[in-house]
């Protein structure tokens, strides 16, 4: 038969204590032990871990009964029922205060024994299934991290369980138990709103679900998850309201976070896809479906090494991209869209892993970079190519060059450097505008490139400088054909601006390995037959020769020399008279420049002008002729009373530049020199600027100076010019006067510009007149003035106040000039 239950006896009295126990056995109880103190008690308690402890409250030693049931129910829990004969009032109160399961008064009847142990019994059980029920509960809410809270709405008090005080307070501050300082944890913008919810549940006894923002202890601000429910009150009581609370903080900032993941999945610019552990896609975003023309149905569940990779990537990629450091690979691939198309592309892909380590999916976002290398292509030609005309520049002509050479060299071969320039290109740009200046370059590179082998190569070095390279001719002589094509071509008629405008070229020439083994010396030589041909008349070709190189040697010591007379000093002026025919008079003076060099002596101007010119230098140059002369003539007025008219070259560079009408005006105002008395002489070339853009001229005229063309006849100029432009004076060449009488031509030419002047009611003035034969032609055709030898050579300016003294003694009383020709001219 089963026991009904395992019982401890404690009584001092052994006889008392057998007892106890036969009558416990006849019931059907189990005795585990007998004990005659608390000392024992407490053992056998701890050692048997009986279902009840019978507790007589008289024992030996120094506790009784009642203090050891105390420590009894403090240590295990085990219900007690005390058996004693004392029944006082004190005894009793001591006795509750054990909170005991029964109390017998000796002597009872084993039917009432029974009975004490049955109900004891059935309460303890009662009891041990609501701890275990309330100890489910607690771990469930310690599993859960959930905190329980009760409001009691009559008393305004809040009852806290589980995690509660943690949640809402901290483990240094507690909650407090009122519903104010409850509703003081909630955020402020969102108290009011809270309260009214949880007040509704309280009336209506609905389920509620809310989450809100509470203050921590610390300050911070965290999220709250609760679920609660109101229940009215028992017989009449008020009603409360009970809910679990959760800490939902962390899982408010993934959500966040996932929200965010989903926006940039989303919205960004970057094609997504996510693949499975088998490398299927499972989802792709907008910018995929936009960047590749696939649509999601599509390519959901392929592997995107069908259909998205121009190439494959290898067996190994996923092994490896699983070991790398970071789980993570980047690097250029190549798409294909859902046209065929092939793009580059940026990629990068991730391995995502679970919480053991294991692969789960991964995660590719790729760009298109089409743009980038577009872009970067553009860069690149732009680095190695000209801008305007698409030819190589310098850079890549140097690279050409160089390789050019190497064959060269390995085959025993020749190659060919051609040096090409435009001739006037600068009168153009200046007049025309540099819009025009660009579509011409264009236009010329065109016509280089249609005359070229496909083996060679044409480069744009800057300015209106070309080169060609000649890769593999069999004799120096067969640049030659070439350079005579591109003359033809580009001498032909460009339309710009509304008008046919047509240009010429010069170029220079230099072979390999005649002229030079290297990429330096082939330039040098090349250049230097440039040069040649320029000073030959331009719109030619030349070779390179040492000669020229001599001579280049010698343009660049007078460039660099020009450099240091400029800053030192060593111009000197001077004035060659121009008389007038009807009164044998001395009317004005020309100022020319000479460079009194330190080691050659005095140089002539026909040795450095040209080199000024193409140098740059004819601009400072011009400046100190004109400021030295006007402030020397203007001495020369001061001392003599007899102001007479001062010429002055200026070059189409100096016309053509910005200001200078400023420069002009300073000088006069510096030097106090007459405007009316200062004759600035422009050459024919001039003409083709002054045409485009008369105001400077305009302006000079205003200032009250006079213009002149000098070298008439040898340049550009037409009737509409001289008829629509302030012109004063036309100056014949000397190169038309210096064969006359002999050369009909000349004479003829002579004839028809000292007409061409009447008619338009210009004066005119022949240059270079040196014998009497010419002055008798000139005198007879009504020129009117001359200039030349005849009369007198260039003179410094006290040589002249000397020679026009002299010529002042052998006057007539009249102050008349004597008749040229006489041996005192001379």
């Amino acid at each position: 038969m089963a026991s009904k239950g395992t019982i401890v006896v404690v009584e001092d009295e052994r006889i008392v204590a057998f007892d106890l126990k036969n009558r416990l056995e006849a019931l059907g109880y189990q005795v585990d032990a007998l004990a005659s103190s608390g000392e024992q008690a407490q053992q056998r308690v701890e050692l048997f871990r009986p279902d009840l402890v019978l507790m007589d409250i008289h024992l030996e030693g120094e506790m009784d009964g009642i203090e050891t049931a105390q420590r009894i129910h403090q240590r295990f829990r085990t219900p007690v029922v005390f058996l004693t004969a004392y029944a006082e009032e004190e005894t009793l109160q001591r006795a509750q205060a054990t909170l005991p399961f029964g109390y017998l008064v000796k002597p009872f009847k084993s039917q009432e024994l029974h009975a004490t142990i049955q109900m004891a019994l059935a309460r303890r059980a009662a009891e041990l299934a609501v701890e275990r029920s309330e100890t489910r509960l607690r771990l469930a809410l310690d599993a859960a991290e959930l905190g329980v809270w009760e409001w009691d709405a009559a008393t305004g008090q809040i009852t806290t369980g589980g995690h509660s005080d943690t949640i809402l307070g901290s483990a240094q501050e507690p909650l407090g138990d009122t519903w104010e300082a409850f509703l003081q944890r909630v955020h402020p913008a969102e108290r009011d709103a809270v309260e009214a919810v949880l007040r509704e549940a309280l009336a209506d006894r609905f389920p509620r679900n809310l989450a809100f923002r509470y203050l921590k202890g610390n300050g911070d601000v965290g999220w709250i998850e609760t679920h609660v429910k109101g229940y009215a009150g028992v017989n009449g009581t008020p009603a409360r309201l009970l809910g679990v609370i959760k800490d939902i903080t962390e899982r408010r900032r993934m959500e966040e976070r996932l929200q965010q993941a989903g926006v940039v999945f989303e919205t960004t610019l970057e094609g997504i896809f996510i693949l499975d552990a088998t490398h299927r896609i499972v989802a792709v975003n907008p910018a995929f479906t936009a960047m590749t023309g696939y649509a999601p149905e599509d390519v959901v569940g392929r592997d995107p090494e069908e259909f998205l990779h121009a190439r494959r990537h290898g067996d190994q990629f996923y092994p490896r991209l699983e070991t790398a450091e970071g789980g993570q690979w980047q690097g250029e691939t190549h798409c294909r869209r859902n046209n065929g198309e092939v793009f580059p592309a940026w990629k990068n892909v991730s391995v995502v892993r679970d919480a053991a380590g294991a692969v789960t999916h991964y995660v590719a976002a790729f760009s298109d970079i089409s743009a980038l290398r577009r872009a970067e292509e553009r860069l690149h030609h732009l680095a190695y190519h000209d801008p305007l005309t698409g030819l190589p520049n310098r850079m890549l002509f140097n690279d050409r060059l160089d390789q050019t050479l190497e064959r060269a060299k390995r085959n025993k071969g020749r190659c060919a450097l051609l040096f090409l320039d435009l001739d006037g290109f600068k009168g153009i740009n200046d007049t025309l505008g540099h819009a025009s200046g660009d579509l011409l370059l264009q236009t010329l590179a065109c016509r280089i490139q249609q005359c070229m082998r496909r083996s060679d190569t044409a480069a744009r070095l800057g300015g209106d400088e070309f080169v060609v390279i000649m890769d593999d001719i069999a004799h120096a002589e067969d640049s030659i054909w070439l350079a005579r094509r591109l003359l033809d071509a580009l001498a032909m008629p460009v339309e710009l601006a509304g008008e046919r405008i047509a240009v010429s070229a010069s170029i220079g020439m230099s072979v390999y390995p005649e002229d030079g083994t290297d990429r330096s010396a082939l330039l040098k030589a090349a250049d230097t037959a440039l040069y040649s041909a320029k000073s030959q008349g331009r719109n030619r070709c030349c070779f390179y020769t040492r000669e020229l190189a001599s001579r280049a040697a010698e343009r660049m010591s007078i460039e660099q020399g020009l450099k240091r007379a400029l800053e030192h000093n060593q111009f000197r002026l001077r004035y060659q008279p121009q008389v007038s025919l009807d009164g044998n008079a001395i009317i004005g003076v020309e100022a020319l420049v000479r460079w009194q060099h330190p080691q050659e002596g005095l140089i002539l101007p026909g040795r450095f002008i040209a080199v000024a010119e193409e140098s740059g230098l004819i601009e400072p140059l011009g400046q100190w002729v004109l400021r030295a002369a006007c402030a020397e003539m203007a001495a020369w007025n001061r001392a003599t009373g007899r102001p007479i008219r001062l010429a002055v070259n200026v070059s189409a560079r100096q016309f053509a530049r910005d200001g200078f009408y400023d420069i002009v005006r300073d000088v006069l105002a510096e030097t106090d020199f007459p405007a009316a008395l200062l004759e600035l002489e422009i050459t024919e070339t001039a003409l083709q600027i002054v045409e485009h853009n008369r105001k400077p001229l305009a302006e000079l005229k205003d200032l009250g100076v006079s213009i002149a063309i000098d070298d008439f006849g040898t340049g550009y100029s037409s009737l509409s010019v001289l008829k629509h432009l302030p012109i004063d004076r036309m100056k014949i060449d000397r190169s038309f006067i210096r064969d006359i009488p002999d050369d009909a031509n000349d004479v003829a030419i002579v004839e028809a510009i000292l007409s061409l002047g009447r008619t338009l009611g210009l004066s005119v003035t022949a240059e270079g007149v040196e014998t009497e034969a010419q002055l008798e032609v000139l005198r007879g055709f009504g020129c009117s003035e001359i200039q030349g030898y005849l009369f007198s050579p260039p003179r410094p300016l006290n040589e002249l106040q000397g020679f026009l003294a002299e010529l002042r003694h052998r006057a007539d009383p009249c102050n008349n000039m004597p008749e040229p020709g006489i041996s005192v001219l001379h």
